[in-house]
């Protein structure tokens, strides 16, 4: 079977602003914006990994592993929205949650109904229902980098007290064995040149090293299923 990486996949990963920048100093906007777009590349990069996959899982003994990346998958991008919401710049994007929210339950239903009877399997039917909802998802994320951009001379916001908001709640709900784990393979550290730093999200390195040790292995065979490996560099995905 041959191989491929997550950037072969139909989802356009993002350009942070930060990028645009070259190394000029970033606003509270910018800054919020880059660190909101590397969080929905991550999004973009396992929608891709499990479009491109999903035709060739096969085997019984990989079906499971399979549905927990996705289980996985679709609990950081509830997660993520959830998030949003404490920072309360984002409501004018929320109406575009109705534009997938209906597919993202149809990929719920479809991993329990797997779950219950791997038997059920079908690679073309989950390719099927992550296409019914992925461009919507693609633009609304899209969108909110845009939005962000855009409240950049909006005097009213603290644009430090959000970026500290919204990732105290992330950190404080995020399930670390499951979400985190999928973070953490699905970023890129050498994204537009390494310019976002050595690690993603944020944590301390000791924090990594701990996910890497104690969090990583409890669903270990998910993680093949990722973009890059536990220190975030890019690999070739084994089913596509």
């Amino acid at each position: 079977m041959s191989t491929k990486k997550w950037a072969d996949g139909p989802y356009k990963l993002l350009s942070t602003p930060r990028a645009a920048l070259k190394g000029k100093p970033e606003s509270g906007a910018s800054k919020n914006a880059s660190e909101m777009a590397l969080i929905h590349n991550i999004i973009l990069r396992g929608l891709n990994c499990i479009t491109v996959q999903a035709p060739n899982v096969k085997n019984p003994e990989d079906i499971p592993d399979f549905m927990a990346f996705c289980d996985a998958w679709t609990c950081v991008l509830k997660s993520h929205h959830n998030t949003e919401e404490t920072g309360g710049v984002m409501a004018k994007n929320h109406a575009e949650h109705e534009t997938f929210l209906p597919g993202l339950l149809a990929l719920d239903e479809y991993i329990g109904k797997v779950k219950a009877d791997v038997k059920s399997y079908d690679g073309s039917e989950l390719a099927k229902i992550v296409q019914s909802f992925g461009l919507a998802l693609e633009t609304h994320l899209q969108n909110e980098i845009v939005l962000l951009e855009s409240l950049a001379e909006d005097e009213k916001i603290d644009w430090d007290l959000l970026g500290k908001t919204m990732a105290a709640h992330s950190k404080k709900v995020a399930d670390r064995v499951r979400e985190v784990p999928l973070l953490i393979t699905n970023s890129d550290v050498t994204y537009e040149s390494g310019i976002h730093g050595e690690r993603f999200p944020p944590f301390p390195w000791f924090v990594h090293q701990i996910f890497r040790w104690v969090y990583i292995p409890q669903l270990k065979g998910a993680w093949r299923f990722a973009s890059c490996d536990d220190y975030g560099m890019p690999r070739e995905l084994p089913f596509a």
